[in-house]
């Protein structure tokens, strides 16, 4: 029986899980570390299935809260590791008034020939963004990123620690439960039945793994991403309406 069939039927899924495996192989011959490029929540959701198998599997992204992440290999407790290869830098527009967003970022970068796979989380504020890549691509990215959208812009290679904190803002939400379904329709403007569709669909993310489970409980410190709509992070259930629903206070990311 094929390995990878053990754990998905998805052609392209088995097609990961064999590279990983290799990687592991590899890992154990060498005795190094050894890394992937940058997987999406669901590719590390899937991995963390082969985690439970192996053991030597975890996820590095460059900061603590990144979803786009690396897959770390660790065969032997002494193995030789050069550390994660990603690089930072940030950017920031010549125009005063320029707004960047996220998907200008992607699309320089892209547009610049650079497969998705080798670019990491990419966090853009108005006329400026920090984004992570992975070290194959960086000197090739020094050379030829110029611009982005239509602005000319700087752009300087960056220490981890110079990472931009998110914003957030404090909210109080009202839910029936703590199902994830239910957070999400309540947070991100939905009908419970159309949050739950986006859940089955993959588009959600807990604590930056893809989560298909619509009634997942969802408990304090828990940060939720939603494809194209956003990321929150619940504090604390606070009490409770007449009625029986729950009051929450969550972080909304801005």
């Amino acid at each position: 029986m094929d390995f990878a069939s053990k754990y998905t039927n998805d052609d392209n899924e088995k097609i990961l899980i064999r590279k990983i495996n290799d990687i592991i192989r590899k890992s154990e011959k060498t005795y190094s570390v050894l890394y992937s490029y940058f997987l999406t929540p669901a590719e590390q959701a899937l991995l963390s299935k082969i985690s439970e198998f192996y053991g030597c599997i975890e996820f590095v992204g460059g900061y603590p809260e990144a979803e786009r992440r690396l897959c770390r290999v660790c065969t032997q407790e002494y193995a030789v590791d050069d550390g994660a290869p990603i690089a930072m830098y940030s950017l920031k527009a010549t125009d005063p008034n320029a707004v960047i967003s996220h998907r200008d970022v992607l699309g320089s970068l892209t547009g610049l020939g650079i497969k998705r796979e080798t670019i990491g989380d990419i966090n853009a504020h108005n006329g400026s963004a920090q984004f992570f890549c992975h070290n194959t691509v960086s000197s090739y990215i020094e050379l030829n990123l110029k611009k982005t959208s239509r602005y000319n812009i700087v752009l300087c290679r960056s220490e981890f620690s110079e990472l931009e904190k998110p914003k957030k803002v404090k909210e109080r939400i009202n839910v029936s439960s703590m199902r994830l379904d239910g957070i999400c329709a309540e947070c991100f403007g939905l009908s419970r039945t159309k949050a739950a569709e986006f859940i089955k669909k993959g588009a959600v993310s807990v604590n930056w793994l893809m989560c298909d489970n619509t009634s997942k409980e969802i408990k304090s410190g828990d940060k939720i991403s939603f494809h194209g709509k956003g990321k929150i992070e619940v504090v604390e259930a606070v009490g409770k309406s007449k009625k029986g629903r729950l009051f929450v206070d969550i972080f909304r990311y801005i």
